[in-house]
C-alpha cells in the first residue's frame, strides 16, 4: 500500500507543477513532483484531521486520489497542450546537447546519490531530535489516526508539553510526512528523507541547467550534494535537510523569474516558500527577503501582481497552520522578545558564531570559498549589468533576517551557544544549494562553460 501512496503523491505533485505551467522542463517536472506532492499532501492531512475524519489509509488515499483528480480536471480543461510539452521535453530530444564531461559527473552523482540512500533506509531513526519530536510525532500520528489529538500533547501525560520551544507547535510538514507513510505500512519514516533528497537533485539541476547549461548544471548538482554536513543529514530523519530542499528552491527560482520574467517561476517560488514555512518555522526568513525584493521590484515597475501572487501562495499555509494550532490548542510559551532591545554582548555572539560558520570547510567543504571566487569573477558583470543582483540580495537579505530571528530570541530551554552551534549550523544547509547555483549560473562563470559545452559534444552537427 505505501508504494501506491507514493506513486499517488509523485503523480499529484507531477500534475499540480503541469497545473502551474507546462513549460518547465522535465527534469523540474520530476524533481519537482514528490517535493510539491508531499507538501500537498501534509497540507490537505491538516484540514482531514480539523474536519474530524480519521487519518486511517482509506482517508488519505481517497483524499489524494480526489486531489489527484481535481488537478486532471484542471490540467484537461486549461492546460490542453500538457501531453505536447511532455513529448517535445524528453531526452531523446537534447541527446545532441550532451557531452562527456556533462555525462561523467551525472554517473559520479548517481552513484554518490545510490550510497546516500541505501545508508538512509538502512538504518532506522536514531537522531536525539527526530526521536524526540518529528520521529515520535509521525508514528503515533500513524497508529491514533490525528494530530490535533495525540496522547503525548496533552500535559497531563507530558507535564512540560506547552513549556518553550516545545515539539508540539513544530511546522507539521516532515511530521505529516511521516504519519502519511507510516499509516500506509511503511516499515521506516526514512523513505521519506531519501525520496525528498533524490527528487531535490533532480530538481535542482533542472532548474539550474536553465541558467547554467547542462554541464554547469553537473557540476553544481554533483559538488553541491558533496557538502559534508548536508550530505551527512541528508541520512538522518531530521528537518533540516528537507527544510533546505524547500528554502533553497524557492529562492532559486526567484532567481529564475528576475532573470526571465516567466509566471511560471514565480508560481513556484511562491508553492515552495508556503511547502518552506510548513517546514521549520524560521522559513520565514526566506519568504521575507523575497517579499522584500518583489516588494521593491513592484515599487520599481508599478505591477503588484507578482508579488500577491507569491504572497498567497506563501502565506496562506502559514495562516491556516496558525488557526489550526489556535483552534486545538497546540500552543507553548512563547521564546520571542516582542519588544526593541539592544544586547552588544548577544549581538556579538551571534556575529561571532556565524562567521564561524560562514568560513567552516568541514561543515561546508569548499561551497563559500567557490561563492566567493565566482563573486570576485562577476563582479564586473554585477555592477554593469546587475547580473545575479536579486540572488545576491535575497542571500544577503535572508541571512540577516536569521540572525535577527536569533537576537529576538529569549533561550529559556538552552543556551545562545548550543542553539548557534548545533541548530544554527544545520539551518545554513538552506544556503549551500544557492551558493552552487549562483557560482555556476553567474555570467562569467556560464560563459565558460557554454564554450565548453560546444567544444565537448558528444554528436557534432
Amino acid at each position: 500500500m505505501v508504494h501506491f501512496g507514493i506513486f499517488l503523491t509523485i503523480a499529484t505533485g507531477f500534475v499540480f507543477v503541469h497545473c502551474l505551467s507546462v513549460k518547465f522542463t522535465l527534469a523540474e517536472k520530476i524533481g519537482l513532483s514528490f517535493l510539491m506532492g508531499m507538501a500537498l499532501e501534509a497540507f490537505l492531512m491538516l484540514f482531514i484531521d480539523q474536519a474530524g475524519i480519521p487519518l486511517t489509509p482509506a482517508s488519505l488515499l481517497a483524499g489524494e486520489t480526489l486531489m489527484l483528480a481535481g488537478l486532471c480536471a484542471f490540467v484537461y480543461f486549461y492546460r490542453k497542450d500538457a501531453l505536447e510539452s511532455l513529448r517535445t521535453s524528453m531526452p531523446l530530444s537534447s541527446l545532441k546537447s550532451l557531452n562527456m564531461v556533462w555525462l561523467m559527473f551525472i554517473i559520479v552523482i548517481v552513484y554518490v546519490e545510490y550510497m546516500n540512500m541505501s545508508k538512509c533506509l538502512y538504518f532506522p531513526p536514531s537522531d536525539r531530535d527526530s526521536l524526540a519530536g518529528f520521529e515520535t510525532i509521525g508514528y503515533i500520528a500513524a497508529k491514533e489516526h490525528t494530530l490535533k489529538g495525540l496522547s503525548i500533547f496533552d500535559s497531563t501525560y507530558i507535564e512540560g508539553i506547552h513549556g518553550p520551544a516545545s515539539y508540539i507547535t513544530y511546522a507539521p510538514l516532515v511530521q505529516l510526512s511521516y504519519a502519511y507513510v507510516y499509516a500506509l505500512g511503511a516499515g521506516t519514516s526514512k523513505v521519506i528523507n531519501a525520496l525528498m533528497y533524490l527528487f531535490f537533485l533532480v530538481a535542482f539541476y533542472g532548474a539550474t541547467s536553465r541558467a547554467a547549461g547542462k554541464t554547469g548544471a553537473a557540476v553544481a548538482t554533483l559538488f553541491m550534494m558533496l557538502t559534508p554536513e548536508m550530505l551527512s543529514f541528508s541520512s538522518l530523519s531530521m528537518t533540516n535537510v528537507i527544510h533546505a530542499v524547500f528554502a533553497s528552491l524557492s529562492v532559486i527560482y526567484m532567481a529564475l523569474w528576475f532573470r526571465e520574467r516567466d509566471k511560471k517561476d514565480l508560481l513556484v517560488c511562491g508553492a515552495l516558500l508556503g511547502a518552506n514555512i510548513l517546514c521549520r518555522t524560521e522559513g520565514i526568513v526566506f519568504t521575507g527577503a523575497v517579499v522584500a525584493l518583489l516588494l521593491v521590484d513592484s515599487f520599481r515597475r508599478k505591477e503588484y501582481r507578482p508579488l500577491l501572487t507569491v504572497a498567497l501562495f506563501a502565506f496562506v499555509p502559514l495562516i491556516c497552520w496558525t488557526l489550526y494550532k489556535k483552534m486545538n490548542g497546540l500552543y507553548s510559551e512563547s521564546i520571542a522578545i516582542t519588544h526593541p532591545f539592544w544586547d552588544a554582548e548577544k549581538a556579538g555572539n551571534i556575529l561571532d558564531h556565524m562567521w564561524m560558520l560562514y568560513k567552516n570547510t568541514i561543515y561546508y567543504g569548499l561551497s563559500f570559498i567557490v561563492f566567493l571566487v565566482a563573486f570576485l569573477l562577476n563582479l564586473w558583470f554585477l555592477i554593469r549589468k546587475g547580473d545575479s543582483l536579486y540572488l545576491l540580495l535575497a542571500v544577503a537579505l535572508s541571512s540577516a533576517f536569521y540572525m535577527i530571528v536569533l537576537y529576538q530570541i529569549d533561550y529559556k530551554w538552552d543556551s545562545i551557544e548550543n542553539v548557534l552551534l548545533y541548530s544554527g549550523k544545520r539551518f545554513m544547509f538552506c544556503f549551500i544549494p544557492m551558493l552552487w547555483y549562483f557560482s555556476l549560473s553567474n555570467h562569467a562563470v556560464r560563459s565558460v562553460f557554454m564554450k565548453l559545452e560546444q567544444l565537448l559534444l558528444i554528436n557534432k552537427a
